[in-house]
Order: C-alpha cells, then structure tokens, then sequence
C-alpha cells in the first residue's frame, strides 16, 4: 500500500494546488463582481455559466481519455492552460467579460478531475476496498488544497486587493502543473475503441445508454443533480450573505469557508475506510441528507457560530457524499469507460451547478430564508431517491 501511494504522490500533491487556485477563486470571483457593481443575479449566473460548461466539458474530457493509453500530456496541457486563463480575470473590468471567460476557463478545468482521478485511482477495478481507499485519498488531497487555498485567501486579503490576490492564485496554478510533470503513468490494459460519428466518439453515452442501469446508477446521477443543485445554490451566494446578511468582513467569510475543506480532510479518510463496512450507497444517501442540514443551518444562520456549524456539517457531508458516489460509479461503471462515467459524475453535478444558482439568485432577491428552505428540500429529495432506487453490487472487499 505505501509503494502504490508513493508512486501516486505526484497527482496528489497536483491535485492539492489545482483544488487550492480553482475552488478559491469561486469565491474571489464573487467579492471582484461586487467591486464592480454586479447585481446578485450576475454573480449567480457565473456559477450556472461554469455549470454549464462543466456539464458538456467533463464527459468529453474524460471520453478522449478513455481513447488515450497514456493521459499525462493530456493533464498537463489542460493545467498550463487553465494558468493562462486565471490571469485574465485580473485584466477585466465589466461583468459580462467575466461571463465569457469564466465559459472558457470552466471548459478547460472540467477535465481536471476526471482524468486525475482514474490516474491516481489506477486499481478501483479490483475491489470495493481499493475503490474506496484510492478514491478518499484523491479526495482528501482535493480538500487539503481547498483548505490551504482558504487560509491563504484570507491572509492575502488583509494585505492586498482583491485583484491582486487574484493574480497571486493565477501564478499559483503553474506551481500544480510541476507535480503533474512527474506522473509515472502504466499503459492502460483497456482502451475504448472509437468509433462511429463524432458525437459517438466524444460521448458515447448518447448511442449507449445501458450502463445507467446498473444497479440504480441513473438515480445516483439524477440524486448528484438535486443535490449539488442545492449546494451549488448555498456557495454561489455564501460570500455575499456572509458579509451583508450575517455581518461579517470579507476576510472573516473567507476564514470560516476554510472550515468546510478543513473538516473534509477527515471527512474523505474516514468515509474512505467505513464505505468498505457500510457500502456506497448508505455513504451517499448520509451525505445528500446532511447537505440539506447544511442548508437549513445556513438559513438559520445569525452570527459567526452558525454559519461555522453549517460549515462543519458541509464538510462531514461532502466526505460522505463524494466518496460513496464516485466509489459506487468506479465499481459500476465499463472497464473501458471508467474515465467518461467519472466525468459524467461530474457532469450531472454541474448540471446542478448551472440550475442551482441562478434559481437561488432569483429567490435570494425576495427573501434568503426561503432560498434555503428550498434547497434543502431538493437536496433531501436527492438521499430519498437514490435510498429508493439505488441498489448495492455485491464485491471483494479485500
């Protein structure tokens, strides 16, 4: 176990830093468009733009990786990229430029997750404990870059504007790309073979369907929607309602957003291991229970306190959530199509991303307390489905 991990310390630590520069500046974009006048809905159509191009830009990514023996090249071109594209922000000042951009940026970084999951999760093939195992890991060091961006935002902002701790972050993106150049990568015993159309050959779920039926994994996808749907909704307008709802400075609401990933750290680990003991689908259906509690504290939310608990609760959920989801996709899903079916994972949570938000701006204009009622309902709504429909697969536990 400790050589597999050595060997798979390069992706972690990339992982680590890419988490760090693209979930901190989610936020960053925020406080910008505030400086510049946007209205609550402008900044929640950000979100739903990066939903939307999260949505058709995971499957895809992850479709050309399944073609591919070796992803390395493909990684690391999508990292530099992304680092180019992060600086831009720092040069604009209209909203609408943001929206543009934030569409380019949110296609490229779509691929990130998917393929540097399938390659640091290499044996999630063999068992349910290696799944779990691999996959805690991978989410775990995604959790220490969003805490370590959290902290490090917050620092910066009592020193420098918002506009330069953007650029701080955007120069940051080229330090994960170091890493990822030192990825040892094993050629892939399995490769999807394309073939057919273009759109067969970059997402081959639209002329093949079947695999959804697997176990209930077409609920666990549309159950991923409702509740991200609700989270989506939670933190695209959390900076906002922290500092003008709640009362707190901008530094303070970046400093108690580090709590979430903070907690996640030991979230994802612990999750990782009692997912062998519970199954996938319990670990799910717990953490999209939990994110509705989040969003009801939230909503209830009158000082610092609060929103810490509904931080904590975010953070114990997300643990439970992820982990059982993409265990439950990596041991149902197509040898050959490992990579797609991730990025569909993250499709569908995109899909909440682009809805989630611009519904909760549009409710937040009339009253917050019940944009959170609402959320947590969806997101209810969510564990109950996939309790119903989602049925566990059998496997070695070793």
């Amino acid at each position: 176990m400790e050589r597999t991990l050595n060997r798979r310390l390069p992706i972690l630590f990339a992982t680590v830093m890419q988490f760090s520069v693209e979930i901190t500046f989610t936020m960053l974009l925020q406080f910008r468009l505030r400086e510049l006048g946007a209205s609550v809905f402008v900044i929640s159509l950000i979100a739903t733009v990066r939903g939307a191009m999260m949505v058709i830009g995971s499957p895809v990514w992850g479709s050309v990786a399944d073609q591919m023996q070796y992803t390395k090249r493909l990684l690391v071109s999508l990292m530099t990229m992304s680092g180019l594209l992060f600086m831009l922000y720092v040069f604009l000042g209209l909203p609408l430029q943001f929206v543009v951009l934030t569409s380019i940026v949110s296609f490229i970084t779509s691929g990130f997750i998917p393929i540097a999951l399938v390659m640091s999760t290499a044996s999630t093939d063999e068992s349910l404990g290696r799944s779990a195992r691999d996959i805690s890991f991978f989410n775990a060091a995604g959790a220490i870059g969003m805490f370590q961006g959290g902290i490090l935002m917050s620092l910066l902002l009592l020193m420098i504007s918002v506009q330069m701790t953007m650029l701080v972050f955007a120069l940051l993106m080229f330090v994960a790309v170091l890493p990822a150049l030192f990825v040892k990568e094993t050629k892939k015993s399995e490769v999807r073979r394309a073939s057919g159309s273009l759109l067969n050959r970059i997402l081959p779920i639209v002329s093949d369907f079947s695999p959804m039926k697997r176990n209930g994994l077409w609920a666990l996808y549309i159950g991923v929607f409702m509740r991200q749907f609700g989270i989506a909704g939670i933190t695209a307008l959390a900076a906002v309602y922290m500092t003008e709802e709640v009362g707190l400075t901008s530094s303070g609401a970046a400093l108690l957003s580090s709590i979430n990933p903070g907690l996640q750290f030991f979230s994802h680990l612990y999750f990782g291991r009692l997912i062998v003991k519970i199954g996938p689908k319990k670990s799910t259906v717990l953490g999209m229970f939990l994110s509705s509690l989040t969003a009801i504290l939230f909503g209830l939310a009158g000082n610092w306190i609060t929103v810490s608990l509904a931080y904590l609760s975010l953070g114990f959920a997300y643990g439970a959530f992820i982990n059982g989801a993409a265990t439950f996709v990596a041991i149902n899903a197509p040898r050959e199509r490992r990579t797609e079916f991730q990025g569909l994972l993250r499709s569908f949570r995109a899909f909440g991303l682009m809805f989630g938000p611009i519904t909760a701006g549009y409710i937040a204009e009339y009253s917050y307390f019940a944009m959170f009622l609402f959320l947590a309902a969806i997101m209810a709504a969510s564990g109950l489905l996939f309790f119903v429909f989602g049925k566990e697969k059998q496997m070695m536990v070793v």
